[in-house]
């Protein structure tokens, strides 16, 4: 075999070895982009149940001490709908981080982004 044979060979080799990598880092840097937008997701989604809730806690604090309602239910239509609401964004947040924990992230990284805001 020639030298420019061999050099051919060779260079060939490297490009495709190239090819192969380029296209392992960018399907990583794809899923990388996805756990972002999921991660961020997730924090508006547990930051809209915050308000939820305290739109909840404000509603049964109104009841009791504005109105002296001597009790409550979770039937009355304010609090229904406010509790039914809890429930959806309770189960949008486990479905995505479900997503985020299959794309290879882990429960940690979503307490320590919730942390820090």
């Amino acid at each position: 075999m020639a030298f420019s044979d061999k050099m051919n060979d060779f260079l060939s080799k490297g490009l495709a070895g190239s090819r192969d990598l380029l296209a392992k880092a960018g399907a990583q840097a794809q899923t990388w982009g996805e756990m972002g937008v999921l991660k961020l997701e997730i924090l508006q989604l547990k930051s809209e149940a915050e308000k939820a809730s305290a739109r909840l806690g404000n509603a049964v604090y109104a009841s009791f001490v504005e109105r002296s309602a001597a009790h409550i239910s979770a039937e009355e239509p304010e609090f229904k709908a406010l509790l039914r609401k809890l429930s959806d964004l309770d189960s949008q947040i486990a479905e995505m981080e479900e997503r985020y924990r299959r794309l290879g992230g882990s429960a940690s990284d979503l307490d320590g982004a919730e942390s820090g805001s």
